[in-house]
């Protein structure tokens, strides 16, 4: 499967019916999470889960696991700031395996989610460097060509006066 087929748009309803019901209610409240953070147009889903991608880069997310839900928080700035709090759930680079653990349960953990999801949102998140150079190569195909029409316009307007 390529990776854009990987790619659906954002439906709720459609992806909690695909939620074991044993884990469909902490689905739900991180769908809320998502969605209480990020413009639900920016939400979709990747590989059968939810994640929030902006300008190619990879902000937040999460799955349903065999182990139980696994949120993305790929936003480097929200791991800066927070990662002594978020590090007893940590179970990657920027992976939190959200599960009650020594002194947290499960509503801090949500806590917690919730606000990395709220840091995130206000900053960028990961971008490959294949598709960071793919992203930049287009930004500078519109550019130029919006700087071709904006020349042309000028020109235009030169000599008509």
């Amino acid at each position: 499967m390529k990776p854009s087929e990987k790619f659906a748009p954002y439906d709720r309803k459609a992806f909690l019916a695909t939620v074991p019901a044993a884990h469909r209610a902490i689905a739900t409240k991180l769908c809320n999470l998502l969605e209480a953070y990020f413009e639900t147009r920016d939400i979709t889903i990747y590989s059968g889960f939810p994640i929030v991608v902006r300008d190619g880069e990879w902000t937040a997310g999460f799955a349903i696991r065999s182990k139980g839900p696994m949120v993305y928080c790929c936003s480097p700035r929200t791991l800066a700031v927070m990662g002594k709090e978020l590090a007893p759930l940590m179970s990657g680079k920027s992976c939190l395996h959200l599960r009650p653990v020594k002194g947290l349960d499960l509503e801090a953990g949500l806590a917690l989610v919730a606000k990395a999801f709220g840091l995130a949102a206000r900053h960028g998140g990961m971008i490959s460097k294949a598709d960071a150079r793919k992203r930049d190569a287009a930004k500078a195909r519109i550019g130029a060509t919006s700087g071709h029409k904006k020349a042309a316009a000028r020109r235009t307007r030169t000599k008509t006066k």
